[in-house]
């Protein structure tokens, strides 16, 4: 088992002066949901900021993001306003409105739906879990053959640890479709070289991190909200916000946007997730009415949790 605790405030004030060649550090924000908040150009504009501040090698987000509309061009000028690599995930939302996966992989500049990328020592694996396939009705969250043969050959040949990104996670029960298909990839790979370090995900605005067969699964909470419907809407902005971003109704906004800061040092062999916290605007979701079976307070919560973790390298 890989040791796991809380970051303290003396661990995370040290993680400006690790930055050498053993070491590279990236910041990850995920469903930012710009089509749902009106305030999404704040929330992103912080989180680059920060990014910019920290001296990071990269920035990544891991979909629903926005939707590849003219109106959305403003908010894709703050995500290219980092003076680095930046990279994206597909979510499910980034397609609403009838868009193609295509169509939305050219707005964002993508290389491709899935693609690879090299950070220094590590390097990125980014799937997309919006395949056709599967049983299930609506949004799909499934990854096809051709999709996983490609993610075993490039696990095969890394010539460096790897991470990994995708917007639905791989979680039971609630994950991609054929999540088990995909795990037993990472994990036989795993037993092989022990060279993945983390898979991160969103998509399901919760906090959480396991390990499951040797590989560390860090589920990254909403920048924004949890979704709520309609058993716990309520107006909490100027009823002219409401009006005019009607699905805000729906949601437990968080006050302050959230992401996180990730170092891997291998010098230390140490994988370092800095989160943040925020508070809830105005009722908590159980106040607003919907049920702790459905929503537990330990995933749901308006904080992505500091983490550090020990790791092997190659």
């Amino acid at each position: 088992m890989l040791a796991t605790f809380p970051l303290f405030p003396a661990a995370l004030q040290s993680l400006s002066s690790i930055h050498s060649s053993q070491t590279v550090r990236f910041g990850v924000i995920t469903d930012v949901h710009q089509d749902v908040m009106h305030d999404g150009h704040e929330r992103l504009e912080r989180f680059v900021e920060a990014m910019q501040l920290a001296n990071v090698d990269f920035i990544i987000q891991l979909g629903d993001f926005c939707v590849p509309h003219p109106r959305n061009s403003g908010f894709m000028e703050i995500w290219k306003s980092f003076q680095g690599p930046r990279y994206h995930v597909l979510g499910n939302h980034d397609m609403d409105g009838g868009y193609q996966r295509q169509h939305t992989v050219q707005y964002y500049q993508m290389p491709d739906r899935f693609y690879t990328f090299d950070a220094g020592p590590i390097r990125g694996i980014v799937l997309d879990t919006n395949d056709p396939g599967g049983s299930a009705t609506g949004y799909k969250k499934y990854i096809a053959k051709d999709q996983i043969q490609w993610l075993e050959e490039q696990l095969a040949q890394s010539d460096r640890p790897v991470c990994l990104f995708l917007h639905h996670p791989l979680d039971e029960p609630k994950g991609i479709e054929n999540r088990r298909e995909v795990r037993a990839v990472l994990e036989k790979a795993q037993s092989r070289s022990s060279n993945i370090l983390a898979v991160f995900s969103g998509h399901y605005h919760e906090d959480y991190h396991h390990l499951v067969q040797q590989v560390r699964y860090l589920q990254i909470n909403s920048a924004s909200y949890v979704w709520l419907g309609e058993a716990g809407a309520r107006e909490t902005w100027d009823p002219l916000i409401h009006k005019k971003h009607p699905s805000l109704r729906s949601v437990a906004a968080y006050k302050d946007p959230l992401w996180a800061l990730v170092t891997i040092d291998f010098s230390s062999n140490q994988l370092i997730v800095q989160g943040r916290q925020s508070q809830w605007v105005g009722p908590n979701p159980w106040e607003r009415g919907v049920k702790e079976s459905d929503y537990p307070k330990q995933t749901n919560r308006p904080e992505i949790s500091s983490v550090q973790v020990a790791i092997d390298r190659l």
